[in-house]
């Protein structure tokens, strides 16, 4: 669903916003794709300060950052 963003984010070396949902808690995370795969993404989160890996299906909304 949104694989125009993680994609521009990949190719462009930026980073987005995402609202991300992990066992029924949602949060807000600052991350720049790394890589892209059929199921997943592999990001570096700013949150945790390291490289986290998001289900494409818990990911709720994303945004680019100005």
């Amino acid at each position: 669903m949104y694989d125009n963003y993680l994609k521009t984010s990949l190719e462009a070396h930026k980073a987005i916003n995402i609202m991300y949902m992990k066992n029924s808690e949602i949060t807000q995370r600052k991350i720049k794709v790394l890589k892209i795969r059929d199921e997943d993404i592999e990001a570096f989160c700013y949150l945790r300060h390291g490289i986290r890996h998001f289900r494409k299906e818990n990911i709720l909304a994303v945004e680019y950052i100005q």
